[in-house]
């Protein structure tokens, strides 16, 4: 649950809903902040595997709830971290550290993405024995079209079924090195995402996005000469180890970074034109 904001704060609501942390649960209140008499699951009363309050850091959301999937990522499962809810509900806050995950870097230490980005090149640094890959993506999904936020022109990509890999899309992928590389590449994606202020949210996400990051990795020969590009050393053995866990298979892993739009009611941001079709297209289910 996030802080009132200012538009709250100066209204004439006030809090009414309450975190419980020792009971994992957020319940209704009265104007003044108590119980109400009747308490109903379901109702005035929710259940959930895990809570946060106000006074909760990103780091705390982070450490406790996507961590776990992030390093799991790079010993080669895949794994998903999204934010789901209302417009205005803190959701890009979270994943991103602010408004836009430029200024997280730079003000508020980053959101989710940063730490997983962050966690990833740490693992990556303190494994001797394998050798990395990283190549990312980033798209979003806008009035039912999927974008190519890596391209000027926002190419509409088209959803394509592979018998061994699933369904896909064929997203610009880049190459990156380091954290700093990963977090340019999202500043430069990012420049090219759906924005709009709405009744609810003065700047309010219009289109889901999706940050793939794609880890290939395999197991280094510590007793092979310099490597040439082909995947073997100078002397022409093979770099993968022939002891490795993978039988010197390369493991590939991917972690999605989502964020999804905002779904509100057209009766309380009293759009129009534009801006209720793009509402109408982010609360399909």
């Amino acid at each position: 649950m996030r802080p009132l904001n200012s538009n709250e704060t100066n209204g004439p609501g006030g809090r009414v809903w309450k975190v419980l942390p020792k009971n994992n649960a957020v319940c209704q209140t009265t104007k003044a902040g108590k119980p109400l008499s009747e308490i109903v699951e379901g109702r005035n009363f929710f259940s959930y595997d895990k809570t946060f309050g106000e006074k909760s850091t990103t780091k705390e959301v982070y450490s406790q709830v996507a961590e776990g999937i992030t390093k799991s990522v790079v010993s080669g499962l895949n794994g998903t971290i999204f934010a789901y809810g209302q417009t205005s509900s803190g959701k890009t806050f979270t994943m991103q550290g602010a408004g836009t995950i430029e200024d997280g870097a730079n003000k508020t230490g980053g959101g989710i993405v940063h730490m997983a980005a962050r966690d990833i090149f740490s693992q990556i640094g303190n494994d001797t024995q394998r050798e990395y890959l990283i190549r990312v993506s980033f798209v979003e999904i806008y009035n039912e079209e999927v974008r190519d936020l890596l391209v000027d022109n926002n190419r509409v990509l088209r959803i394509r079924e592979d018998p061994r890999t699933g369904v896909f899309v064929d997203a610009t992928e880049n190459y990156v090195q380091n954290y700093q590389t990963l977090l340019s590449t999202l500043f430069a994606g990012e420049k090219n995402r759906a924005f709009a202020s709405t009744g609810m949210n003065e700047r309010s996400s219009r289109s889901h996005t999706i940050f793939r990051i794609t880890i290939e990795s395999r197991a280094k020969n510590d007793n092979a000469g310099e490597e040439n590009d082909d995947g073997y050393d100078s002397e022409g053995q093979s770099t993968v180890s022939e002891n490795d866990d993978d039988d010197g298979a390369v493991r590939v892993s991917t972690l999605n970074l989502v964020d999804l739009a905002g779904s509100e009611s057209v009766r309380h941001t009293g759009s129009t034109g534009t801006r209720q079709k793009e509402g109408g297209m982010i609360n399909q289910r």
